[in-house]
């Protein structure tokens, strides 16, 4: 009998050749909380089923694990589409990640009543109950083209002409087929928690264990700006013809871009005019104050925020938070010991609340300046004073937290909220998340103004996700506007000058996978060059050649 050894976190084992993941993961259950939903083999993510045939290291996921979870996220995108057909005979589109939930619309003719939604949950339920095998298949790519056109699925059968693999991994279901960018578990059985909600004009939220929250249960708590932002966003995209990355790469393959990148900017442009007029039509708002997750483009839309109010009459003073961070030495450490970063402790609340009350009152204020590389605050050189006509503009993570304007009253505060969210689909049953979209963006800025690598930069975003959980995200709701920074042709531009960047990184490294992840995203989207992006716009502060300086 042919043995290969296996390591396993310390130790290492001696099994017979082929012997598959879901065997071993047998071995290994007790050490896991929740069902064993994938594994790895060097650091690359893979289903249950596959053979072992060499030495290697390997790693068993659940759904407390980002990896386990988002294959438990993709197990319910093929339990839910497949139970919407089998229900009412129609296809549904996966959309966003919004409220700790996933944002959906059922492509169905006649409205989606409570009733209906029910009937399609207890269907997905019996599939759980029937514990069917999802089965990873390998099929010609053409043929799987075929086989989608005659479903009249022509989303995924034109998706798949972008790709250039003469065979492609499907998943089976009962009778049912699906493709989906990354693996699945392999039965029914492990999807037992979700819940779906119907929110209105046959769109419905699908929940399931949330990562970052995962021992509190489902959890619906509707975000209104959110979702009115989401939808908005979908009738633009509607009305410009693009409802996939398909429909975008018909136009970049045919050079016929500019004008996408035009409206894109100019939809993005009206919006904040919007806000302005808004803020110009309350004479009591006196601060602005703007926030968002890592790499949403607050720092552009703050400086074309001070733009538009000038052109209104404003005299805007930009303040950003950072500029109050607590000297180093001073700080309380963070649960792992080292000085805090992140959280509202790391600063001077008591000297913001302070300064902007001076302010506010038309006191003569010096500012300070945080210095990063000496990590203490310095002073400007002259001070500052509010006039008649002047409007503070406060950016930075905790911009919403209470603790750093609660001397100032709510009649004086304007509140904005900045999030990329989906810019497009990949085909109805893949969507392109909008953290991905972030950690794009910021994958290809770090690098580009810091010389940070990508394998750096995805290994620092597990902490900048936990943090934007902890204390941004939950502040979303008191937004008074939600600004949705995403741009239609984004994904298109970003690939030229990300996938480069996450070839770089190496098979032996732990996020090795998640490189190659948003590199096979990338498989179905066409690079477009950058030479009509607008020197004001968004993608400028990550791919470079902004008119603002940072």
């Amino acid at each position: 009998m042919e043995e290969v050894k296996i390591k396993y976190k310390d130790e290492v084992i001696s099994i017979k050749k082929g012997t598959t993941l879901l065997e071993l993961s047998k071995k290994y259950k007790d050490n896991y909380k929740y069902d064993i939903l994938s594994g790895s083999i060097n650091n690359r993510l893979s289903n249950l089923s596959t053979e072992l045939t060499k030495n290697c290291t390997i790693d068993f996921y659940d759904v407390s694990s980002l990896l386990g979870n988002r294959t438990y996220e993709r197990g319910l995108y093929f339990l839910l589409s497949k139970s919407v057909m089998d229900v009412l005979g129609c296809d549904i589109k996966i959309m966003h990640m919004v409220d700790k939930g996933i944002y959906c619309q059922i492509l169905f003719n006649n409205k989606v009543t409570d009733v209906i939604v029910e009937k399609i949950k207890q269907e997905m339920q019996s599939l759980v109950e029937k514990e069917l095998p999802i089965d990873r298949i390998m099929v010609s790519r053409l043929d799987a083209i075929d086989y989608y056109e005659k479903m009249n699925q022509f989303d995924k059968a034109q998706s798949l002409r972008y790709i250039s693999n003469s065979s492609i991994s499907l998943y089976k279901m009962d009778d049912t087929l699906d493709y989906f960018y990354g693996v699945l578990p392999n039965n029914t059985k492990l999807l037992k928690t979700f819940d779906i909600k119907n929110i209105g004009d046959n769109n419905i939220m699908l929940m399931f264990p949330y990562y970052y929250d995962i021992d509190a249960g489902l959890k619906f708590d509707r975000n209104e700006m959110i979702v009115n932002s989401i939808k908005e966003n979908d009738k633009s995209l509607e009305s410009m013809g693009i409802n996939t990355s398909v429909d975008l790469n018909k136009l970049v393959s045919k050079g016929e871009y500019a004008d996408i990148i035009r409206i894109s900017e100019s939809l993005q442009n009206s919006k904040l005019l919007e806000i302005v007029n808004k803020i110009n039509d309350d004479k009591n708002i006196k601060m602005v104050l703007i926030t968002g997750p890592s790499s949403s483009g607050k720092t552009t839309m703050s400086k074309k925020l001070t733009l538009f109010l000038k052109s209104k009459g404003y005299d805007p003073i930009p303040i950003s938070v950072d500029d109050f961070y607590k000297n180093m030495e001073d700080r309380v450490k963070d649960e792992n010991g080292e000085k805090e970063r992140e959280r509202i402790s790391a600063f001077d609340t008591n000297l913001f609340n302070t300064k902007m009350s001076d302010l506010l009152n038309k006191e003569e204020v010096l500012l300070p300046k945080y210095n990063f590389p000496a990590n203490k605050r310095e002073w400007r050189d002259s001070k500052i004073k509010m006039k008649d006509n002047s409007i503070l503009i406060i950016e930075g993570i905790h911009a919403f937290n209470d603790k750093l304007t609660e001397i100032i009253p709510d009649k004086n505060k304007f509140k904005i909220f900045i999030c990329p969210e989906t810019p497009l689909n990949i085909d109805n049953h893949n969507l392109f998340r909008t953290t991905d979209n972030r950690l794009l963006r910021r994958i290809v800025r770090d690098n580009r103004t810091r010389g940070t690598s990508s394998a750096e930069t995805l290994k620092s975003w597990k902490q900048v996700r936990k943090i934007e959980e902890e204390i941004i995200l939950p502040y979303s709701k008191e937004a008074d506007e939600v600004i949705n920074t995403s741009l239609v042709y984004e994904l298109s531009v970003l690939k030229t000058y990300a996938e480069p960047l996450l070839f770089s990184v190496s098979e032996n490294d732990e996020n090795y996978d998640e490189a190659l992840r948003l590199i096979n995203l990338f498989r179905v989207i066409l690079g477009m060059p950058s030479d009509a992006v607008p020197d004001d716009s968004i993608m400028r502060e990550f791919i470079g050649g902004s008119c603002f300086e940072y």
